[in-house]
């Protein structure tokens, strides 16, 4: 290729540099757009586990269309692995696949392909789709087993390689690749995939033949110097020292009892700030540790809810982390060695979450979020009896509750924070005609909020009966009450997170409940699998919650009289469903227990 452009010295016009940066967004989420009308995946179509992003000649990201925030800070680090590989032997036309977690992947089912975008003969840029494969190999249909101890037996490692090159095919790398999964759907995903970036490519080359390429380049610099010059100014205004917090993971996959704690030192140093995580417990040996790229992509979510909480808006590119440090220690769970198992990595978000908010819980009290309910999720392997071919699916409903946060409650049934963006639970009749399955309710969960001034996001309730035998049933998450895992805590007087349960109906009658990171094989036909999934924890007094808040969720159903009293200090009579206003004042200045 020829040489990479170089940086411009022209005239910024701030207006046009607005206008382009809003341009580069509109072609990533053109990107999204078409991956998901013609992928054939729920992954994509329905619950929108990718993102799309565009970077620079030099590898900086400039937009992306966030439907998985977990994935969305992927691009980076596989890209620069991607340059280093292949240097200069990059051409107009190539599409390069990565997945490798030791060469700066975040999850091998997260497959990436990256195109290369040229203007006369010129490299001006990058075009990316990553998202969740159904199947990449390994010893399990799906991927997700904790019974893995290395990477081997989780999917097939693709390090940098050219799917097509000049925009030919490269049928023998096609076959070999596809040769080691077992469904057809995900080669035809990965199609459409090549289309988005197809798509982004002639949109993104628009822009310099529209505007040329030293004013659009320029420009696009402006966008991200000034990005990170409003983070800058914004840590600055934060209270310099350093701040330590932590968070608990319950199992490994392996062992059940494992315990095994994140730490957090947040360091704000003027406008720069650090979060060292070098204090977190070793790697396990399972399945259960997150590649250090997925671990940096988590740090970065949480950091933009620290700036969004202050109403600070920067477009996501590269330089709204120009003043963010980040540190691992290798050989720890957030950063584990070669070959570890590291399937599980992503759903660890949660955890860095709860460690940074807990470290700066003191300092940026109106910026923080009480601790969210962790994830829970189920995969279902199975043969669909209605066609005859392998299929596996996920328990895509199973949704907890974020945080409280000052001025705030929690969103009800968000999900884990690591799908905040746009990804989204299916359409349920849509969820029932692709797999055998069947969907017998699906509602928030009574009482699952943690209480609070700014109450926590409500949890869900899933019931779905298995249509199928001899279903291999996996689940990866966390905070599962029969393994005693703690509850995310709540701020400020807001009482904790709630917890998980995910239990197996029997046909016959039994009943049997799984772990967080456990699996059931042979699970019979019309098995009724029911999740319980917690809400997220409180933020403030529950006292000093709006006493009219309080009776409507007890109006709606969502929250008990006993709880609106024991939490809220809220009496309501049972038969007229009204405040009763003297009983409450007295009720709420009564002495209460550890306040």
């Amino acid at each position: 290729m020829d040489h990479v452009s170089e940086r411009p010295d022209v005239p910024v016009d701030p207006l046009l540099a607005a206008i382009l940066q809003k341009r580069i967004e509109a072609i990533t989420a053109e990107m999204a757009t078409a991956l998901i009308r013609s992928a054939r995946s729920m992954i994509f179509n329905l619950v929108g586990d990718f993102i799309t992003a565009a970077l620079d000649a030099e590898g900086r990201t400039l937009a992306q269309t966030e439907h998985a925030a977990v994935i969305a800070f992927g691009a980076e680090p596989s890209l620069l692995t991607i340059r280093e590989y292949f240097g200069d032997d990059i051409a107009e036309g190539d599409v390069i696949a990565h997945n490798d977690v030791f060469s700066r992947g975040n999850q091998n089912h997260d497959l990436g392909l990256f195109a290369p975008v040229f203007y006369e003969g010129t490299l001006q840029g990058w075009v990316v789709v990553k998202g969740h494969q159904a199947d990449l190999g390994g010893s399990t249909l799906g991927g997700y087993d904790p019974a893995s101890t290395e990477v081997w037996q989780e999917a097939l490692r693709i390090t940098p390689v050219k799917l097509y090159q000049a925009g030919e095919v490269r049928r023998d790398v096609w076959d070999l690749i596809f040769a080691n999964q077992r469904l057809d759907i995900v080669p035809e995903d990965v199609k459409s995939m090549i289309g988005a970036c197809v798509l982004g490519v002639r949109n993104f080359q628009g822009l310099f033949e529209r505007y040329g390429t030293e004013v659009v380049v320029s420009h696009l610099n402006y966008v991200i110097d000034r990005s990170e010059q409003l983070v800058r100014d914004e840590i600055a205004t934060w209270p310099d020292g350093t701040y330590r917090g932590e968070s608990w993971m319950v199992s490994d996959g392996i062992d059940a009892t494992a315990r095994y704690r994140i730490v957090c030192e947040v360091t704000i140093a003027g406008d720069e700030i650090t979060f060292d995580f070098s204090e977190t417990d070793d790697q396990s040996p399972g399945y259960a540790n997150m590649p250090a790229s997925a671990a940096l992509g988590s740090l970065r979510i949480v950091f933009l809810m620290l700036l969004t909480a202050g109403g600070i808006e920067v477009p996501p590119n590269h330089g709204l982390f120009g003043p963010v440090h980040a540190v691992f220690r290798e050989g720890s769970l957030l950063d584990p060695t070669f070959p570890a198992a590291t399937m599980f990595g992503n759903q660890m978000c949660d955890e860095v979450l709860e460690s940074i908010m807990t470290a700066l819980a003191p300092v940026l009290p109106d910026r923080v979020v009480a601790g969210w309910n962790q994830a829970l999720g189920t995969v279902f392997a199975c043969t669909d009896p209605r066609n005859g071919q392998r299929t596996v699916f996920f328990g895509a409903f199973h949704r907890g509750g974020p945080g409280g946060c000052y001025g705030g409650d929690g969103f009800d049934a968000l999900g884990f924070s690591g799908s905040v963006g746009q990804m989204t639970a299916p359409d349920i009749e849509a969820y029932e005609i692709g797999n055998p399955v069947r969907m017998e309710s699906y509602e928030y969960t009574p009482d699952s909020a943690g209480a609070g001034c700014w109450r926590g996001g409500y949890g869900t309730t899933t019931v779905r009966t298995l249509l199928a035998d001899d279903v291999r049933t996996t689940t990866f998450g966390d905070d599962v009450a029969i393994e005693g895992a703690p509850p995310a805590l709540g701020f400020f007087g807001g009482e904790p997170a709630g917890l998980n349960e995910i239990r197996l109906e029997y046909p016959d009658g039994s009943v049997h409940f799984l772990g967080s990171k456990a699996v059931m094989p042979g699970v019979p036909i019309n098995t009724v699998v029911r999740g319980t999934i917690g809400g997220g924890a409180g933020y403030g007094d529950p006292y000093q919650r709006p006493l009219d808040l309080v009776v409507q969720e007890v109006s709606d159903g969502l929250l008990s009289l006993e709880k609106a009293r024991s939490s809220y200090g809220v009496v309501i009579d049972a038969s007229s469903g009204q405040l009763d206003k003297d009983a409450t004042e007295a009720l709420r200045a009564s002495p209460r227990a550890g306040v």
